[in-house]
C-alpha cells in the first residue's frame, strides 16, 4: 500500500476525493439504486495508510462494502481513477451567516439574503469536504430544513441557533448610545432576527436558552468570554455570573 504524506493527501483531496461526494440526486432515499465506486484509494482517517485500489458499494446511502473487486450488478459504477477517497470531515465551529460575510453586511442586509449567502457559503464547505457542520451562531434553521429536503447542497447542520450573551458582553452589538434598555428594548435587530439574544439573570437566560432550544437548537452557545466581533469586550473578560452559566447548562441538561 502507498504511505500517504502530507502532499499526496491535499493533492489527492483537492484533485478529485470531494467530486464523488456530490452523488445523483435520490441516491439516499431507500430503494435508491446502489453505488459502486470503483478503483478508489481509501484514507479512513485513523491509519497513515492508503488502502489502494479498492472498491466501495453504497446502498440506501450507506457503505455496505469495502473490498477489491466487488460486483458491480445492477449499481451505478463511479469510476474513481486513483483518486482518494476519505470520510467526511466534520467542522465543529461553524458560522454558516458569518464565515463569509461581515458582521457589518450582517447587521444591515435583510435576512433573506444572509440565509441566500449562507446557502452558497454552506456548499462550498461541502465541496471542500466537510459533510457535517455545528453550526455556533444564527439563524440558520431556514438552511437545515432546505438541506433536509434535498432543496439545496450542503453539509449536514447542528445548529446552535442564536446565541446568548450578556449585555455589553460578546454578541451585543448595539451601538453605544443604545442604553439605558428598557422592558422589550433588548430586541435589536440582531435579536428580531434570530441571530443572538441578550440575557441578564437566572431567569431571563433560563428563558432565553429554553427559547432557542425550542426553535430546534441542538445545543445552546453561550457567550463565556469576551470576543473579536464585539465592541464592548475585550477577549479576557470573564462573562455571566456563575450562577448565570449554570443555569443555562441546567436548562441544556434538562
Amino acid at each position: 500500500m502507498a504511505y500517504i504524506n502530507r502532499r499526496s493527501f491535499l493533492a489527492g483531496t483537492a484533485a478529485g476525493a470531494l467530486s464523488s461526494l456530490l452523488l445523483p440526486a435520490g441516491a439516499y432515499a431507500q430503494g435508491a439504486t446502489p453505488i459502486l465506486i470503483r478503483g478508489s484509494n481509501i484514507f479512513d482517517g485513523s491509519s497513515a495508510e492508503l488502502m489502494a485500489g479498492m472498491d466501495v458499494l453504497i446502498e440506501d446511502g450507506l457503505v455496505t462494502r469495502i473490498g477489491a473487486n466487488l460486483s458491480t450488478d445492477g449499481a451505478q459504477v463511479i469510476d474513481a481513477d486513483g483518486r482518494t477517497l476519505m470520510p467526511g470531515l466534520i467542522d465543529m465551529h461553524w458560522h454558516a451567516l458569518m464565515a463569509t460575510s461581515t458582521i457589518e453586511t450582517v447587521l444591515n442586509s435583510d435576512p433573506s439574503y444572509i440565509t441566500l449567502v449562507a446557502a452558497e457559503t454552506n456548499r462550498d464547505a461541502l465541496m471542500r469536504g466537510f459533510t457535517t457542520v455545528r453550526d455556533v451562531g444564527g439563524n440558520v434553521f431556514p438552511l437545515v430544513r432546505a438541506t433536509r429536503e434535498g432543496r439545496i447542497i450542503g453539509p449536514r447542520i447542528y445548529p446552535s441557533g442564536p446565541y446568548v450573551g450578556q449585555t455589553g458582553g460578546h454578541g451585543d452589538f448595539r451601538p453605544p448610545v443604545a442604553v439605558p434598555a428598557g422592558p422589550g428594548e433588548k430586541f435589536d435587530f440582531f435579536a428580531r432576527i434570530g441571530m443572538s439574544l441578550l440575557a441578564d439573570g437566572v431567569p431571563e437566560v433560563m428563558q432565553r436558552s429554553r427559547e432557542i432550544l425550542r426553535m430546534g437548537s441542538t445545543q445552546i452557545k453561550a457567550m463565556a468570554g469576551g470576543g473579536v466581533s464585539s465592541n464592548n469586550d475585550p477577549l479576557d473578560v470573564v462573562q455571566f455570573t456563575f450562577e448565570e452559566m449554570k443555569a443555562i447548562v441546567d436548562v441544556a441538561a434538562n
